[in-house]
């Protein structure tokens, strides 16, 4: 792989939340989106020190200057607005999951389920048509972790979350206090997962534009593809 270093080259200071098994803490190498993002800013010379801290302290300190970047987000209208954004660098499908009691398995809009209470997370973005849906009763908590406590206790009808999230943070829960599952069809969403960058961080363009030129490298080498088949996800 080539490498283009310039005079500009630099630590890329991150932020970002624990999100299994996407990016976290604990996994090898923060993740694959971590991996991949790292690989792309070596391509021109800049390395990456990721700070594992609440979603909506990342997306803050991101907007404020405080960090240069926050790894892995979704696209909003508002976000759009407060940040610049990379190329996309993954994709994934929302699913409402619910208690297979509950006796739904799927939906044809989202008024079927106007009964029910959601549980979302705070700071995550989710479908407008979602998110705008006054009808729906939404309870928002800090972690897809407690999420998941309060399906399994009965406590809310639906979590929103990806399979590969669910599924990551599944294991979290003991055994005896989780119950049969359902993921109900159709997908609730499909997402691009994107960098996004400070809009208060000077050289930010560069930045941008430097992790976009890496990440089309190493789409074209084969070491997105690599890192992306050894994480299983």
């Amino acid at each position: 792989m080539s490498c283009s270093v310039g005079v500009l080259a630099r630590e890329v200071n991150v932020t970002t939340v624990d999100w299994p098994p996407y990016y976290a803490a604990t996994l090898k190498d923060n993740g694959p989106l971590a991996s991949i993002t790292r690989e792309a800013f070596k391509v021109r010379g800049h390395s990456v020190s990721i700070h594992f801290v609440p979603w909506q302290r990342a997306l803050e300190e991101a907007k404020t200057g405080r960090s240069d970047m926050v790894l892995g987000a979704y696209s909003t209208e508002e976000r759009q607005r407060q940040y610049f954004y990379s190329h996309k660098i993954y994709e994934v499908k929302d699913w409402v999951i619910g208690l297979a009691e509950t006796g739904i398995n799927t939906y044809t809009s989202l008024e079927d389920l106007k009964p029910y209470t959601f549980g979302v997370t705070r700071g995550y973005a989710y479908s407008t048509e979602f998110m705008q849906a006054t009808y729906l009763t939404r309870e928002e908590v800090h972690s897809d972790l407690l999420n998941l406590r309060k399906l399994f206790a009965k406590r809310i009808h639906f979590v929103v979350m990806n399979t590969a999230t669910f599924k990551g943070t599944l294991p979290l829960i003991r055994e005896n206090n989780r119950k049969p599952y359902v993921f109900l069809a159709p997908p609730l969403s499909v997402n691009g997962i994107y960098n996004i960058f400070s809009r208060n961080v000077e050289d930010s363009p560069k930045l941008v534009e430097d992790f976009n030129a890496g990440l089309k490298v190493i789409i074209e080498n084969g070491t997105y593809d690599a890192i992306i088949n050894a994480s299983g996800i």
